[in-house]
């Protein structure tokens, strides 16, 4: 059992001008530059302190057709991309008609997960995205981070999807041409009640990847060689006036996996409440890879193959782009507390 740590994050300013923001249009052309993020640092008794950092810029180009149909192009950059030395995170370009529907093809996430409904959280640890709790508490345990379906977004996309309506959407990827697996298949759907006071979502979905082979889909999850993965996810969000309640859960299934098994079950709920500038919020996770015994060509580990996750979270919206917030919780065995300020544009 790993001895009981603190942890501190620290966040602190990183883009002090949001009067940066670049929002061109004429008649055929739109340009956008947006960017957000944070710096700081993380500490506890047992490790030095760490420096952290966070952050996203993303640039947009669209040529309108007219009030309907646009052709662009889209090139984001972010602080795990840097990490990773995989200095893109998105870059593709797409054509869209506001009637019918979508297509993009290039390097980004599959349809199933960007359709996907994760946990309402006012935090900036990213709980429902390569969690930044997670990877920053390095818990020397094997987890699944997030409830999404996800295949990565460093292979070759192909998505298409329905335009999102009030009442729903649904999409089909396909993707390739990477060394991380010969090919993935990606489905999702969205059903949305939008009408009254109480307003529903409901979200499912699925994806089959083809003989992973030291896939990685997390920088701190182990890499997965398997004949093939399956995932199911499935989500829920209730919002009632100020009130948004939501679950959200994964399974991922290795076929013949060898090394270290990471396949299991996610499942998480929260619940938030937002109050004029004020936003809190709290949530569970569970992550369990014990869920399928394999047998054969999996490496003996000697730690718990489960983690606990309880984070509450408080923000304070100083303006549009700026945000304080602050965070604590428990993961595993590790207590953390963490404080900042977000400021985008």
């Amino acid at each position: 059992m790993n001895t009981l740590k603190t942890s501190f994050i620290v966040p602190a300013l990183l883009f002090a001008n949001n009067a940066m923001a670049i929002n061109y249009r004429t008649d055929n052309w739109t340009f956008k530059l947006n960017a957000d993020g944070m710096v700081g640092f993380m500490q506890d008794k047992d490790d030095k302190s760490n420096f952290i950092n966070d952050w996203d810029v993303k640039g947009q180009i669209f040529y309108h057709f007219d009030n309907k149909q646009r052709f662009g192009a889209i090139y984001s950059i972010d602080a795990d991309s840097v990490d990773d030395k995989e200095y893109v995170h998105d870059a593709f370009i797409l054509f869209e008609d506001r009637t019918v529907g979508r297509i993009e093809f290039g390097l980004t996430h599959s349809i199933a997960r960007k359709m996907g409904l994760g946990l309402p959280d006012v935090g900036y640890l990213r709980i429902n995205d390569d969690s930044l709790l997670h990877k920053k508490l390095d818990l020397k345990k094997v987890l699944i981070s997030d409830t999404t379906a996800t295949t990565g977004h460093k292979a070759l996309h192909l998505n298409v999807a329905t335009t999102s309506t009030p009442y729903g959407q649904y999409g089909l990827s396909i993707s390739g041409l990477t060394d991380d697996y010969n090919y993935a298949i990606d489905m999702a759907i969205k059903i949305k009640q939008p009408s009254g006071k109480l307003k529903t979502a409901y979200y499912a979905g699925i994806s089959y990847m083809d003989k992973p082979e030291n896939y990685l889909e997390h920088s701190f999850t182990p890499n997965v060689t398997a004949d093939w993965r399956s995932q199911i996810a499935l989500g829920i969000n209730i919002q009632y006036n100020s009130w948004i309640i939501g679950t959200s859960a994964r399974v991922i299934y290795d076929h013949n996996p060898i090394y270290i098994a990471s396949d299991g079950l996610i499942a998480g709920a929260g619940v938030s409440y937002d109050l004029l500038q004020y936003s809190i919020s709290l949530n569970y996770l569970y992550s369990d890879t014990t869920l399928w015994k394999h047998e054969q060509n999996i490496i003996t580990r000697e730690y718990n193959d489960y983690i606990h996750t309880v984070l509450a979270s408080f923000r304070y919206k100083y303006s549009e782009n700026t945000h304080l917030f602050m965070s604590g919780g428990i993961s595993s065995d590790t207590p953390f507390f963490a404080v900042g300020l977000k400021i985008g544009f």
